[in-house]
């Protein structure tokens, strides 16, 4: 049942009041705006209409609805005025402090029900419609949640078969997404860049199936690159097709989708260079996206620290002096340079030993 408060200080009004409105509703009569105050902030469920007195002692009509409007649990509280006044500036005022309606007294009983119906109704409305919202959006919510849980889920299954291939991959692919979270926190700091934060957390995850096209090479091309003839080593070249077209059958069935755009994109770019001699497409500068041209920093930085690219490791000096030697040639200048900043943040990463 509906709760409408009655607030009035003359007893004849209040309880004419309340016998016309007490067979349809709850009905909470007051008969001061004082009391109406303290009752309202102490009410664990407000009502859903005031029935409120202008004329008052002490504390009127319009100082309560202004109070109100000051609560958040009772801002949004339908006020209906009741009022012997019949000048144009008291009921110009009633409104503009938030008020829904006026009711003249004297009043008939016909009149109130009628009226507190209409207001009535319209909450009742407003409560269903929230209602409907607010499944809506638990709805869309627990969408988006199964969403994200599968692509991660994609990550973990993908990642789970690179250590089987080959834990040399599988781990490369771990330190390359630690790489990549430090280095998308300071590009998105800079605000020069396109990123957002969501789109860097899925860039982060999508970042550690960079290489799954090498699921599909002959045990011989996951060893040591440095045993690799020219041609095996072009042949190697393959993985950023096979993985790219794997994810791109995906993308076929499932429509726009950020997390598969992004692993796409990393997943066969990451090997183009800015002077546009990279592979497999040969793209150059801002024609590559730009998540490839970050993965392909940090991806080149873990592949010289370790034997991933057929020669010794460097230190981290020495990568970090490649890196800044191959800026313009094999990267976006910019993106070295925002690199280059924060390379005492990489040199501090440090991951768990086998």
């Amino acid at each position: 049942m509906f709760k409408v408060m009655i607030v009035d200080d003359n007893m004849t009004n209040l309880i004419m009041a309340k016998k016309a409105l007490e067979d349809l509703y709850e009905i909470i009569p007051v008969s001061s705006g004082k009391i109406a105050l303290e009752f309202l902030q102490e009410m664990p469920e407000p009502p859903d209409v005031v029935l409120l007195d202008v004329d008052m002692p002490e504390i009127n009509g319009f100082y309560v609805i202004s109070q109100m409007k000051n609560v958040e649990k009772l801002a949004n509280i339908p006020v209906v005025f009741l009022t012997a006044q019949e000048d144009l500036t008291t009921e110009i005022e009633g409104y503009s402090l938030g008020a829904i309606d006026y009711i003249r007294k004297p009043f008939t009983a016909t009149l109130l029900r009628k009226r507190i119906d209409i207001h009535v109704r319209a909450v009742q409305e407003q409560k269903h419609n929230e209602k409907v919202i607010d499944q809506l959006h638990k709805g869309l919510s627990e969408k988006i949640h199964n969403i994200v849980e599968l692509e991660y889920a994609i990550v973990e299954m993908f990642t789970s078969l690179m250590g089987n291939r080959s834990y040399i991959i599988s781990e490369h692919c771990i330190r390359v997404e630690r790489y990549m979270s430090v280095f998308l926190d300071a590009l998105i700091s800079t605000h020069q860049f396109k990123l957002e934060e969501t789109d860097a957390e899925i860039l982060r995850f999508a970042s550690r199936i960079h290489d799954i096209g090498k699921i599909c090479l002959a045990d011989r091309y996951l060893a040591d690159m440095g045993d690799l003839s020219i041609q095996e080593k072009e042949f190697n070249h393959a993985h950023t097709v096979l993985g790219s077209e794997a994810i791109k059958r995906v993308i076929d069935v499932v429509s726009d989708n950020r997390f598969l755009k992004y692993a796409y994109n990393m997943c066969r770019y990451h090997h183009e260079r800015w002077d546009g001699k990279g592979y497999p497409d040969k793209l150059m500068t801002t024609n590559i996206p730009l998540e490839a041209r970050i993965l392909s920093i940090v991806n080149s930085y873990d592949n010289f620290r370790t034997t991933n690219d057929g020669s010794d490791p460097l230190t981290h000096t020495e990568a970090i002096n490649r890196i800044r030697f191959w800026s313009g040639t094999h990267y976006d200048p910019e993106l070295v340079d925002e690199f280059i900043n924060i390379e005492k943040h990489i040199n501090g990463i440090r991951f768990d030993v086998r």
